[in-house]
Formats: C-alpha cells, sequence, structure tokens
C-alpha cells in the first residue's frame, strides 16, 4: 500500500503504511481519551500533483526495458529477416532452381506489400480492442509458418502466392509496435527503444548474410537446396518470438500487470503527466480519424516515411545483387561483403537515436544523415571503379534505417490524442511501405542505375520536406507561446490534441 499522513497545523500526528489497504484510522485523543475516526481514501491523481521523482522513475523505466523491448526487438528482427531473405536466397541458388528472371524476381519482391500495405492501419486500430499478447503471438506465429513454407516452393507461382500471404501477417507488426512503444513510453523516451528495434533490423541483414553465407555450402542436406535450408531454419526460429510474446506481453500496457501496486501508481502518474500526448482512455471515435486526415503533418510525415523507405527497402532488399550483378562479386563474396555493412548502419542508428532522444531532436539528426547517403549514391552513380562503389554502400547506410526510424517517432510524437496518432502512423506506414513495392521494379537491370538514381531523388525530397517542417514546427510552437503569454490572439475557436496551445512539437 502506499503511505498515508494526517497533519495538524502542518506537523504529521499519523503516519500510516502496512502490507495491505488501510481504509480508515481511529485516533485516541492522550488527553481525554476520546476516539475520533479518519476515512482514508486513495489520493486522487491530477496533473498538479503528479509528480515523479527522477530516481523512481528511471528504475521503473528499467523495469520495462527488461520486459518489453527484447522481445518486441527479438519479433522485429526475425521480421525483417523473414521478409529480406530472398534477397539473400535469391544469389544463394533460388535464381537457378527456380529459373527466375530479373524481371520475376522483382515482382516476387513487390507482391508482398499488396497485403502488407493493407494491414497497416487495421493493426494499429484494432490494438486496444485486442489484447497486445493474443494480437502479436498470432500475427508472429502466422508469417513464420508461411516462412518456413518457403523453403518447399516448387516454382515461381508458388513463391508469389506465399509472399502475398506473408505480407497479410507482417504488414500490421510495425505500426502496432511503434504505438505500442507510445502507449509506454514518454515522447522523449521513445527514439532510443525505436534504435534498438531499427539495429535489430540491421543486425537480421548481418545475420541473413553469415547464414546464407554458410548455406552456400550446403548440397542437397537431406534432399533440399541450401537456400531452401535458410527459409526453414528461419521459420523455425520466429516460432520461438510467438511463444515469447504470448507468455511475455500483458494484456494491458499501459497498466502491465507484471508491475507492484506501487509502480502500477508510478504508471497511472505518468499517464497523467502525458494526458495531451495520449488523450483520453475513451472509445474510438470518427472524429480522431478525421483529425488526422485534415493534418498537413500526416502528409508530410507519410511523404518523408515513402521517400525514407525507397532507400531502406531497395538497399535491404537489393545489396546482396547489387554487390553480385552490379559489381560483379561472386556469391559468397556478395554474401559476407554485406556483413559488416549492416553492422556500420546498426550502430550508426544507435547513436543517431541517443543524439535525437539526448537533445530531442528528430529533424535535424533526419537531414544531416540524409547529407552523407546522398553522397554515397553519388558515388555509386559516378564511379566505376567496384572497391569505391563498395565504400559508397557504407555511406548510403546512414539513412538506411536512420531516416525511417526518426521518421516515424517523429510523426508519433507531434500527433495527438491516441487514434489520432494511430491513423497518422497507420497511414504513414501504408505509403511508407509503398516504397518497398515501388523499390522491386526500380532495381531490375544491373547496374541499377535507375533504382540508385531514383533513390537518391527521394533523399532529395524527403530532406527538403524535412527542414520546411523544421521551420514550421518552430514557428508554432513559439506562436503557441505567445499566445499563451497573450501576446497575440488565438483564431481557433476549438483546439484539441496536439492542437492545443501547451502541446509542443518536437522539432
Amino acid at each position: 500500500m502506499r503511505p498515508y499522513s494526517i497533519e495538524s497545523n502542518g506537523l504529521p500526528i499519523v503516519y500510516a503504511t502496512g502490507s495491505g489497504p488501510v481504509k480508515s484510522l481511529t485516533i485516541i485523543s492522550s488527553k481525554d481519551q476520546t476516539c475520533e475516526q479518519f476515512s482514508l481514501e486513495e489520493p486522487q491523481i491530477t496533473l498538479e500533483n503528479a509528480h515523479i521523482e527522477p530516481k523512481e522513475e528511471k528504475a521503473l523505466l528499467s523495469k520495462l526495458d527488461r520486459r518489453f523491448v527484447p522481445m518486441l526487438a527479438f519479433a522485429y528482427f526475425l521480421q525483417s529477416l523473414d521478409k529480406t531473405n530472398i534477397a539473400n536466397a535469391y544469389t544463394s541458388g533460388m535464381k537457378e532452381d527456380l529459373n527466375l528472371s530479373p524481371r520475376q524476381y522483382s515482382n516476387a519482391v513487390s507482391v508482398l506489400f499488396s497485403t502488407f500495405l493493407i494491414a497497416q492501419v487495421p493493426a494499429v486500430l484494432l490494438l486496444k480492442k485486442v489484447p497486445p499478447r493474443f494480437y502479436l503471438s498470432v500475427m508472429v506465429f502466422s508469417w513464420s509458418i508461411i516462412t518456413l513454407c518457403n523453403g518447399f516452393v516448387k516454382s515461381y507461382e508458388s513463391l508469389l502466392a506465399l509472399r502475398i500471404l506473408l505480407g497479410a501477417f507482417e504488414g500490421g507488426y510495425f505500426p502496432a509496435m511503434i504505438l505500442l512503444v507510445s502507449m509506454i513510453y514518454k515522447p522523449q523516451e521513445q527514439a532510443k527503444r525505436v534504435a534498438l528495434f531499427f539495429g535489430f533490423a540491421a543486425l537480421a541483414g548481418a545475420f541473413g548474410g553469415l547464414i546464407a553465407t554458410g548455406l552456400t555450402t550446403v548440397r542437397s542436406a537431406g534432399g533440399l537446396e541450401g537456400w531452401r535450408w535458410l527459409y526453414i531454419i528461419e521459420g523455425i526460429i520466429s516460432s520461438t518470438a510467438a511463444i515469447w510474446l504470448f507468455f511475455g506481453l500483458p494484456n494491458d500496457v499501459e497498466e502491465p500487470s507484471f508491475l507492484d501496486e506501487y509502480d502500477q501508481d508510478l504508471m497511472r502518474a505518468r499517464a497523467i503527466q502525458r494526458t495531451k500526448y495520449m488523450g483520453s482512455r475513451e472509445k474510438f471515435q470518427w472524429l480522431f480519424v478525421l483529425d488526422a486526415l485534415s493534418d498537413y503533418k500526416t502528409y508530410t510525415g507519410l511523404i518523408i516515411q515513402f521517400c525514407q523507405n525507397i532507400v531502406l527497402y531497395s538497399f535491404t532488399t537489393f545489396l546482396p545483387a547489387i554487390l553480385k550483378l552490379g559489381m560483379g562479386y561472386t556469391s559468397k563474396q556478395a554474401q559476407y561483403l554485406s556483413v559488416p555493412v549492416y553492422i556500420l548502419a546498426a550502430a550508426v542508428f544507435l547513436c543517431s537515436a541517443y543524439v535525437s532522444d539526448r537533445y530531442n531532436l528528430r529533424g535535424p539528426v533526419i537531414l544531416g544523415f540524409n547529407l552523407v547517403t546522398a553522397v554515397g549514391y553519388v558515388i555509386m552513380l559516378t564511379v566505376e571503379r567496384p572497391g569505391i562503389k563498395y565504400f559508397a554502400c557504407y555511406l548510403m547506410t546512414f539513412s538506411v534505417y536512420t531516416g525511417p526510424g526518426l521518421n516515424v517517432t517523429w510523426v508519433s510524437n507531434n500527433v495527438a490524442p491516441h487514434y489520432k496518432r494511430a491513423t497518422a502512423i497507420g497511414l504513414s506506414q501504408i505509403f511508407g511501405n509503398l516504397a518497398g513495392a515501388i523499390a522491386g521494379q526500380i532495381y531490375v537491370h544491373p547496374p541499377y542505375i535507375l533504382g540508385t538514381s531514383f533513390s537518391l531523388g527521394c533523399v532529395v525530397l524527403s530532406s527538403m520536406l524535412t527542414l520546411i517542417q523544421i521551420f514550421v514546427f518552430q514557428r508554432t510552437n513559439e506562436r503557441k507561446a505567445a499566445i499563451l503569454r497573450g501576446e497575440e490572439l488565438d483564431g481557433h475557436k476549438e483546439r484539441r490534441g496536439d492542437n492545443s496551445l501547451d502541446f509542443r512539437y518536437c522539432i
């Protein structure tokens, strides 16, 4: 139970603690032996008294991180592995065994996103209706079985069918995961957690390359080629994440059952502190969806996400093919040369997220890293030597995960309340993941000049919109502050959510 005190003239006369709840106290006067009973109710937490000591909050965050971050990151690691392992399979024998043309391979990459996109918005809107432990575990188990089945495909048509099913079950995971993070953590706490998720996604690329390198030496083990074992092994590993999510996630992430009563109170206090950001816990209303659809931030955010995801999907899906077919390396060389590139991508994003959260900046970090990536693309387009082109791959990694990861955090930080945020994140992911389908159509013929040029253009467009948002958010914050000081008139009849005067946009 929480401690209670009753004061007289500012001095505590009763201080009660115990192992169970205390409903009332009887005070006996030492002077005249009279009795007086006091009723003790749980104090109501309000915005004014929702103060948390930094030491206590740090301890709570540590508990939340130990519980949520490893399992969510592991599942995202496996999703990234299962979604992009077609690149490693293609250069490890699938191309020859299924007699795939470059166009057929591109179609197999793109078709996944036909269902991947459709799953985005329903995933975030249903998250508060279905307990996360059931919702996410079923999703992960389903894509695990589909991944395993990829190891037994016999034709181009069966490959397409399985890719369509894979997209249907994988599409909702990332936006649901980001929304869970927004429900658990404060805005300034989110980038580091999202960075860990993308760091695991980068490691998935490296891990996939290592597995593929090892399996290139496998010939007809158990009657199956090495690339088939790549799918089978990864499908079996993915099923373990479903079990972990089922037993590890609580039914309610905002008041998780694994916390004790005191930490539950701290969670409620944090929720009060984030009232403007989270909104009420009332039922879904279409008004919040309309707010998102009429907000310019939804559209600038989704265009930036699309541009950054072009870099993400083109790089992660085609890096082995670029190394082999675009630069002339062998299959084995293409696999192991991709590993250090992905490791750098993970390290870069972890550093960028630390800086982003440390200084509460999103746009300037995206912009700075985009400039490095643009230099990489220019080098890739203008030089011929494979060694220099390979160096350009390292420069291109600076935005591979940083851009998509920080932008989705930026959207989450600057849109409120919950259902408006859910809609904005869902739309951002739908449009952003459309980039995956387009990437499969622009990276068709080596040395991939069209794809590299298109990606460079997306980096430039994203940087321009990011710069515009930085100035608009800064100006809006200044204007809200001026209205609160009485220096400007407020022309809005109604303000709610992130449009409220006391809601400050993250730059």
